[in-house]
Formats: C-alpha cells, structure tokens, sequence
C-alpha cells in the first residue's frame, strides 16, 4: 500500500526516468491486481509520449505483457470476468496504438510495443492490430523498424497474414527482396 500510495501520481514522470522507470515496471509485476487501475489511468493521454520516450516504452510493454499475462491466468483459474476485467485495463493503449499503428511500427520503440502487443494479447485485440497492420504491409516489409513488426506478424499472425506478406514478396522479386537490408529479415523469417 505504502509503494501504491508514493507512485500515484508519479507513474508518467517516473515511466520516464532511466531509473524510475524500472521501478514503475516491477511495480505492475507485484502491486495486488485491485490497485493497478488506479495507477494504470494515470497512464491515460500519455500513451505515446511513453512509447516515443526511451524509458517509457519498457512500462508500456510492461503493461501489455503483465495486464494480458494477470488476465490468461484469471482465465485458467476459471474466471472468466476477472480476466475480462484486467484485460481491458490496457484497452486505451491499445487504441492509441490502432489510431497510430503505421507511425509506431516505423518508430524504433513503438514497434516494441506492438511486438509485445502481438505476443501477449487476447485473441479479439490481436485481431485488430493485425487488420491494421495488414494496411501497411507493403510499407512495412522494408522500414529500419518496421521489419520487425512483420517479422512478429509472420510468427502470430493468421494464414492470412502470411498469404498478403508472401504475395507482396512474390510481386516485388524475392531475389531483390533478398538482397535488401531490412526485407531480407522478412523474406528469412517467411521461408522458416
């Protein structure tokens, strides 16, 4: 309770100090589940200023990773709304993200955060960062960063996804793909 009561309202400035941020991150690991809100809304507003921040991106891929992680436990222990419930705590960083999904996946510390966002979500808002980023494919393949989103989209996406990132392959020339810096990374990870 004493730890909760000195981060509220500190979450944002500590998310981003070098070392403040790595006590907000352990922090959303053992606060008790009732008490993240509270700090999470904190949060509101703020998404992408933590995620262009080079602190503040861990704390945001730290919500995703232990929200989602909290919730899938709930889930096996048969708990159906606890797992809804701390699930959609994160639903206004997801949100942010689909309204910037291109620019952040392009951003050398947003396409973390969607990395984790495929890793981690469930199932419904895995979905729709997908449908986003299936619109910026082409873009993506051979972005400096956002290779790295398509990367992660070829090993959690659907059969769908891989089809649309094969045929952008095939229709650009695998061999010259290949030899670029960036899509080469794609057309690896693809042939795996």
């Amino acid at each position: 309770r004493d730890i909760r009561e000195t981060l509220e309202g500190e979450m944002v400035s500590l998310s981003l100090q070098m070392y403040g941020c790595r006590v907000v991150q352990k922090a959303l690991e053992t606060i008790d589940e009732d008490d993240l809100p509270r700090l999470l809304r904190e949060f509101h507003h703020n998404v992408l200023s933590c995620i262009h921040d080079q602190n503040g991106n861990h704390v945001i891929q730290k919500c995703v990773e232990v929200l989602n992680a909290r919730g899938k436990k709930a889930a096996r222990n048969g708990d159906p709304h606890r797992a809804s419930f701390l699930t959609e705590q994160i639903d206004f960083i997801i949100d942010d993200v689909l309204k910037n999904t291109t620019s952040l996946s392009c951003h050398p510390y947003g396409c973390r955060v969607l990395q984790r966002i495929l890793e981690h979500c469930a199932e419904q808002r895995k979905l729709q960062v997908l449908d986003e980023i299936q619109k910026c494919h082409k873009t993506l393949l051979d972005d400096q960063y956002g290779n790295y989103v398509i990367q992660h989209v070829l090993q959690y996406g659907r059969d769908g996804d891989r089809d649309s990132i094969l045929q952008i392959i095939v229709e650009n020339g695998l061999l010259g793909l290949s030899r670029q810096k960036f899509a080469s990374n794609v057309v690896e990870k693809l042939l795996k």
